[in-house]
């Protein structure tokens, strides 16, 4: 059997085995849902849930607290010192992924939720039928456990030691994998802990898939590294309610699941490239995924109504940067993740990545100083993040820094020295540039006693004189203070005061958390409240966007000159476009279409640079199948199916 038909975690499909356990899987919980449809009365696809019970303020407050704390995610886009957040596209078929998971605890035992990928020991147990404790390099059986047997697992020079309640069952060459025999089991890990992100504490959390205890050759000596594999659309469920809240409106849910699909196929293998036995990790340095516990409802719901969907522009998966909120107007890319980051802001454009007024028709003219000040210092009910549409506590703000919080923080790289130094006090801030658009801020010069200084860029600004750390900030929508510190984002308007001290302070007014490039999260909710569908949204965000399967690179090779690859998706009103890229003299290309419809292209139609195919005579709501196959000694194509 080829490695790619492997039924052990690799995220291949085979060319003669296409990876049938992923279908099976998802027409069985589709078969399973429409049952349950038709006993209840209620349609296969709702498209208007009533909204959840609200959460209190205190509620919420703690589940941003949460995403404060795991900090926003590279899929985000606002971990730039990790690199661009999209690796490539796939070229072949992506099925289960490889998840790598952080252990929770430091050297002095204190609790870090994410604190190393290279743990000292891992313990599992599984919770539904026998499970199988395997040695990867000989296939051999090590034992079968029941539910609730502990099993733990160290590594040293020897090789895996695998031990039971009992003592040490024996050293083995590795790695070491578990694997259930009932689809109904759940591995838990005995030794870390997770937040329970749905309530409040710490879990020790259960995931889907089978759980592989291996090193690479970035591991650390004595240390092992804990691999999650699961199927792709399982992890996205583990993903969803961490990254935007589960009282979200669906449809924002939806967009929010096909964002993070997108990011996860894309990144198929970061983690490999760096030494890691493993494609993606469970923290904020991919996005933050919590297992079985992290499922709530509306994320199951929003990942299988997306099963499959991505969001493309002229052929690739975007980078789909997303942040809590924009205040009513998100920012151009090239304003905030300028590169290198001592650069002045407004360069490296990204058409799909541009600024957008975020709320109802007519949108405001913030070109004119005083339209754009009295937008940024008060409530825009209009927009549709704003306080009074989904109740978001950031939609404005207004923050006093005093001129010694200031000094404090101008730290190592927040700053650009003109003149002088840092020893005296602040006596002066003004606006050097600000961003189009938005009007945000974009670059203030801070002059001090003993200097002048210059601070550029999104999170330098931010760090300065956008935080709540200094400051008492009322919550806007129920007048009562926030308790804890946030990172908010750059200002839009600055007013200066002299302190008791003596030096300059700044009263910052702004709207929204985050970056503002992309789609905001509660700006989706708004939408999704105003009647939008996810596909709405998500080309809402992205500038000329399509929504559909996820581009596949389909490559001829010596080894594979008939290359086939199958894709599932979701095609919601049974419409589809298909777009082929040839490229490299390809003599034919064959398509079959939910197993019975075959479309033929010459070489030929295959000589255009674009093909485009009306797919939706051959197409039904809900799952589609399609199957690509490549003719010819040479060549590559790139296939995406749009649905919207």
């Amino acid at each position: 059997m080829s490695a790619g038909a492997r039924l052990d975690g690799r995220r291949l499909l085979s060319p003669f085995m296409p990876g049938w356990r992923w279908i099976v899987s998802f027409m069985r919980g589709l078969i399973l849902s429409s049952i349950l449809a038709l006993a209840t009365g209620a349609p296969l696809f709702a498209q208007e849930p009533p909204d959840p019970t609200p959460p209190t303020p205190e509620e919420q407050e703690l589940w941003w607290k949460i995403r404060e704390q795991d900090g926003l995610s590279h899929a985000s886009g606002a971990r730039p010192e990790l690199g661009l957040p999209l690796i490539g596209t796939p070229t072949q078929a992506i099925v289960t992924l490889r998840v790598g998971l952080h252990y929770s605890f430091t050297a002095t035992g204190a609790r870090s939720e994410f604190a190393s990928l290279h743990h000292p020991f891992v313990q599992v147990s599984n919770t539904d039928g026998n499970a199988l404790v395997i040695d990867r390099s000989t296939g051999q059986t090590i034992l079968t456990i029941a539910p609730g047997n502990v099993i733990g697992v160290r590594y040293t020079s020897a090789g895996y030691t695998v031990s039971d309640t009992a003592g040490d069952l024996g050293t083995f060459a590795g790695p070491i994998w578990f694997r259930g025999m009932i689809e109904q089991n759940r591995f838990r890990i005995d030794s870390i802990e997770r937040t329970n992100i749905l309530a409040s504490g710490f879990v020790r959390p259960t995931y889907r898939g089978s759980i592989e205890i291996a090193r690479g050759p970035s591991t650390l000596a004595d240390r092992v590294n804990l691999v999650n594999i699961l199927e792709l659309e399982e992890y996205v469920r583990g993903v969803v309610v961490n990254e935007s809240p589960a009282f979200f409106h669906i449809e924002a849910l939806k967009a929010q699941a096909t964002a993070a699909r997108g990011y996860a196929v894309s990144n198929v293998g970061r983690y490999g490239r760096l030494g890691y036995p493993f494609d993606l990790v469970d923290s904020a340095a991919s996005q933050v995924y919590r297992g079985v516990a992290a499922e709530h409802a509306n994320a199951i719901r929003a990942t299988e109504e997306t099963r499959g969907l991505v969001a493309s522009y002229e052929g690739s998966i975007i980078v789909a940067f997303y942040s809590s909120s924009f205040g009513g107007h998100s920012d151009s890319v090239e304003w905030i993740f300028n590169t290198p980051t001592t650069q002045w802001p407004g360069t490296n454009v990204t058409p799909y990545l541009s600024a957008i007024h975020d709320g109802e028709t007519p949108a405001p003219d913030l070109d004119d100083p005083s339209t754009r000040d009295w937008f940024w210092m008060n409530a825009q009910p209009p927009t549709f993040d704003a306080c009074d549409r989904v109740a978001n506590r950031f939609a404005r703000w207004r923050i006093s820094v005093p001129g010694s919080a200031i000094k404090a923080r101008l730290t190592t790289g927040r700053y650009q020295l003109v003149s002088g130094d840092l020893s005296g006090t602040v006596n002066g801030i003004e606006v050097l540039q600000r961003m189009s658009g938005s009007g945000r801020i974009a670059a203030v010069r801070i002059s001090l006693t003993s200097g002048v200084v210059d601070v550029l860029g999104w999170d330098n600004l931010r760090r300065v004189i956008g935080t709540t750390a200094d400051a008492t900030t009322l919550d806007p929508c129920t007048n009562r203070p926030i308790a804890n510190a946030f990172v908010l984002n750059n200002p839009s308007v600055i007013e200066p005061f002299v302190g008791t001290d003596g030096s300059t302070g700044v009263i910052a007014s702004g709207g929204g958390w985050g970056h503002n490039v992309g789609f905001s999260q509660y700006g989706a909710h708004g939408r999704g409240r105003a009647g939008q569908t996810f596909m709405q949204i998500l080309k809402s965000y992205y500038t000329g966007v399509g929504i559909g399967s996820y581009p596949l690179d389909i490559v001829r090779t010596p080894t594979n000159p008939f290359p086939t690859v199958r894709q599932m998706f979701m095609s919601p009103d049974a419409r589809g476009i298909l777009e082929i890229r040839p490229s490299g003299g390809l003599q034919g290309m064959r398509i079959h279409v939910n197993k019975t419809t075959d479309l033929t292209f010459s070489a030929s139609q295959l000589a255009n640079s674009l093909l485009r195919v009306d797919l939706t005579p051959y197409l039904s709501p809900g799952p589609n199948i399609v199957t690509y196959t490549l003719q010819g000694r040479t060549g590559t194509a790139r296939v995406v199916v749009l649905v919207d």
